[in-house]
């Protein structure tokens, strides 16, 4: 047995550096250590044993080998540790090791462990704060662009002056040198470090790791005295998986590729029992590990897994030797994101530039612009519109399957400032990932090329329709049956059911050519299908008619092109997300053009002046939503239509999906789409002809309420979308330069079947007593005009101009007045009856609404003529 006091003798008596410079070791002094290429295994890159001359200590971060300089001699000779003391014996004069004192050591001072916290918390703030641009550009050559992570992660920078900015009094000097801050020599310890706190699992802070960002230094510097810990391990209470890997710069590279369920264990021996037993509390089921892809990392990954059993876990071993970050900067985000998730290489060929401040290079150019990734958001520029004083371009975002399009002028801050708002509301995202990617998309369009300049037309050049297709899509015009043939082919295509929503949207679709075109709100529950539908309508528009949109900021509409939406459908997929938007879409479907006004500087002149920029309609609108509280104000432009959510409807959509698997998916898809060509041919036939309705001052609606203002526009201009439709069926009249088709009696016919459907009302929202007593009233009206011998040929508008009293009706019914009290009430309150008079005393008078229709069960709407009297009239 070995003296414990000759071992504690020669630990502190055998300086470490000139033991190893001894065995030819060569060593250069890096700050207040010394660094030298480690002799246990392959280290010819870069240097990565560390030794400590403070604390006699060495370590190497490549093999995780260290310890004492009896340690080294036990490894460096391969002898025993018995014979490691003994050699290290011949280091003392004579070969023997000096007598033992019996001086006490003196106490090292001991610090609070609550007063070291705030220290090191009052420590990271100064570094914080000294975060400039030197640090950013480090992490952005190592691949960590988003600045968002200097703020998540409360990541410093030591540049060497925190003593001059702390007090000499007070002790605080001593107190930083005692928590290693400082080293005996009163030198910050992270000088020229990034420096990243490490926290526990209350989110308490417990240490620092520095990681130098200057050539030749030594790269990795922990705190004396302190377990390294696990950084980010906060996580766990949050997620069920976790990524583990080596270096805190290895997750910070995994973050980028959109994964914050990462942490870092400092060193492939850095988990203990004691961070797998928290892992087990807190509910990690899931562990993969992505340590380097050398031999050490391999070799750790393989110790970690019988180290980790019982634990569901998952070993990925990143090719060529790569660390996370090392990959990140040859390959990108996106293509790191693809090997952690499905662990695919990419191949010998693929690289990725490395990310900077300046303007980001592997910039995908396109026709009107340029496509650019930053971390996982790919934007794409477009219309760039560039001046001397004027830098405006579309900004088109697509990032987690969302998407979100704005027109921005990059000199203006307020712009900049908004666009930044909206995308970091919509992707939950960091306000500083954010404006550090608006400052790089701003660079790169100052360097991007000048455009072209481009001749804007009215729109699109024309798709011309010929041969075959143009013969089969007359043909299909020309239909006597083509409004069932249309609503076949939505079954056709996956969509059963739904007949009135399904035609009412493709007549909507259709009237994009018309000068007051008609729009579509679909409301219902989530999952009902309502994008379903919207998708299917819009499926048959031409695709260079339709605008599709997930998201709307509020001014977006008003900086588009000033034709991108004439003649257009603009199909909103989800209502939440153009709620800032409300107003534009108001307007354009109420006048047809937005315009707005922005005030600029005349370059001649220095003077203010007002610029305006026109966004020209007709546009119809289609919008979902599962709001049932939407704008009034917005709802009054649309027909408003929801989805059939009964279980009937339930049953044929599950047995269609049932019946789908039964037949040959190519060949149906095949015949869908054969479908939907045949449709966006006949909508591209169309000519954008004008419609006169003959009938037009013979027609009726309901007078009573003021809703009448703006239903009956919606439902005459429904009656020219169908006419508009059937335009291969009647003859275009030429009057001047103006061509126009007429409205038939047939279009009313199917305006007007559809106005019910849509619009209308069912005698089954009454209760039982209710309905009899309408018929009843109904039929006392019936009587009461024929008695008064009413001269007028149309009968049934008479009968709603005879007023009664409760009187009359108990008199006619023999009702008991309670009972008449009672249901003369819902009658009124669902307004099939109305209130003429009544108010001072005077007895009440009421008058009939409702005309005698839907006692088949049929929808109907109140004061609509029926085709039969004006095809009498006509005769």
């Amino acid at each position: 047995m070995i003296n414990q006091t000759e071992i504690d003798t020669i630990k502190q008596g055998v300086d470490l550096v000139p033991l190893m410079q001894s065995c030819g070791l060569e060593l250069k002094q890096v700050g207040s250590n010394y660094q030298g290429f480690c002799p246990f295994h392959e280290d010819s890159s870069s240097p990565s044993l560390t030794v400590n001359p403070d604390e006699n200590l060495w370590n190497c971060f490549g093999c995780d080998k260290g310890g004492d300089n009896i340690r080294f001699i036990q490894l460096y000779d391969n002898i025993s540790f018995d014979k490691a003391v003994d050699k290290l014996k011949g280091y003392f004069p004579g070969g023997k090791l000096p007598a033992a004192t019996t001086k006490q050591p003196e106490q090292a001072k001991q610090i609070p462990k609550e007063q070291a916290r705030q220290l090191l918390e009052r420590t990271l703030t100064v570094y914080e704060r000294n975060c400039d641009e030197e640090p950013k550009n480090y992490l952005a050559k190592r691949g960590i662009s988003d600045l968002a992570f200097l703020n998540r992660y409360s990541i410093g920078y030591s540049n060497g002056k925190l003593t001059e900015i702390l007090p000499s009094e007070g002790g605080v000097l001593e107190d930083l040198t005692t928590i290693g801050i400082l080293n005996e020599k009163g030198w910050e310890r992270f000088n020229s470090c990034l420096v990243f706190p490490v926290f526990d699992i209350d989110n308490n802070l417990s240490t620092f790791y520095g990681r130098s960002i200057k050539d030749g230094d030594k790269r990795h510097i922990f705190l004396p005295n302190r377990p390294t810990g696990l950084w980010n391990i906060s996580i766990i209470k949050t997620y069920s998986e976790i990524i583990l890997v080596e270096s805190i710069l290895d997750g910070l590279s995994v973050a980028m590729a959109g994964f914050q369920n990462v942490i870092s264990c400092q060193g492939t021996n850095g988990l203990s029992d004691n961070d797998l037993q928290l892992f087990k509390k807190y509910g990690v089921n899931k562990i993969t590990i992505l340590f380097d892809g050398d031999e050490p990392g391999r070799k750790a990954t393989e110790r970690l897994k019988g180290k980790i059993s019982g634990s569901n876990l998952e070993m990925k071993t990143l090719p060529n030797d790569h660390d996370p970050n090392s990959f990140l900067v040859e390959y990108g985000a996106e293509k790191l994101a693809e090997f952690i998730t499905t662990e695919q290489a990419p191949s010998k060929e693929e690289t990725k530039p490395s990310s900077s401040l300046a303007a980001p290079s592997g910039i995908q150019p396109t026709p009107d612009g340029f496509i650019i990734a930053l971390g996982l958001r790919r934007y794409r520029i477009m219309g760039l519109d560039k001046g001397r004083r004027k830098l405006k371009a579309t900004v088109r975002l697509e990032h987690g399957g969302k998407l979100h399009v704005d027109t921005l002028d990059f000199y203006s801050a307020r712009a900049r400032r908004t666009l930044a708002q909206d995308i970091c509301r919509i992707f939950n995202e960091l306000p500083e990932s954010i404006e550090g990617d608006i400052t790089k998309l701003m660079t790169a369009c100052e360097q991007a090329p000048e455009p072209e300049e481009q001749k804007v037309g009215d729109d699109q050049p024309a798709i011309e329709v010929s041969g075959r297709d143009k013969k089969e899509a007359e043909t299909f015009g020309k239909s006597t049956d083509l409004v069932g043939t249309i609503l076949a082919d939505f079954e056709t295509c996956g969509l059963i059911g739904e007949e009135a929503n399904k035609l009412l949207g493709y007549l909507a679709m259709t009237s994009r050519k018309l000068d007051k075109p008609l729009s579509m709100l679909i409301l219902s529950s989530s999952g009902a299908g309502k994008s379903a539908l919207q998708d299917a309508i819009t499926a048959f528009c031409p695709p260079e008619d339709l605008v599709k949109i997930t998201s709307l900021s509020g001014k977006a509409l008003f900086y588009k092109d000033q034709h991108s939406l004439k003649n257009k459908v603009l199909a909103i997929e989800e209502g939440d997300g153009a709620d800032d938007a409300a107003y534009a879409i108001r307007s354009l479907i109420s006048n047809g053009v937005l315009i707005s006004e922005s005030t600029i500087k005349d370059l001649g002149t220095g003077r203010l002046t007002t610029m305006e920029n026109r966004v020209e309609g007709p546009t119809s609108v289609f919008f979902t939503t599962t709001n049932p509280d939407t704008d009034p104000e917005t709802a009054s432009r649309f027909f408003v239509t929801g989805i059939d959510e009964s279980r009937e409807q339930t049953r044929k959509i599950l047995a269609m999906q049932r019946q789908q698997q039964t037949i040959d998916s190519a060949s149906s898809n095949t015949l869908a789409e054969t479908v939907r060509n045949r449709h966006r041919n006949l909508q591209r036939l169309l000519q954008p002809v004008g419609v006169r309705n003959p009938y037009g001052d013979q027609l009726a609606y309901d007078d009573d309420r003021l809703q009448g203002r703006r239903d009956q526009p919606k439902y005459l201009q429904l009656i020219k979308a169908v006419a508009f439709l059937r335009q291969l069926q009647k003859e275009i009249i030429k009057q001047g330069q103006t061509l126009f088709v007429e409205v038939d009696l047939e279009d009313i016919r199917i305006a007007n079947k559809l106005t019910n459907e849509v619009l209308g009302k069912s005698l089954d929202e009454l209760s039982h007593p209710g309905r009899d007593l309408l018929l009843t009233l109904d039929e006392m009206a019936e009587q009461m005009a024929a008695d008064l011998n009413n001269p007028e040929e149309d009968h049934e508008p008479s009968r709603t101009r005879i007023s009664f009293t409760r009187r009359d009706i108990r008199e006619f019914s023999g009702w008991a007045n309670a009972r008449v009290h009672r249901y003369i009430k819902e009658l009124v309150d669902l307004e099939y009856i109305l209130v003429d008079s009544g108010c001072n005393g005077s007895a009440y008078r009421y008058r009939l609404a409702y005309e005698g229709q839907g006692k088949q069960g049929e929808r109907f709407v109140l004061g609509l003529k029926d085709v039969e009297i004006l095809e009498r009239k006509v005769k």
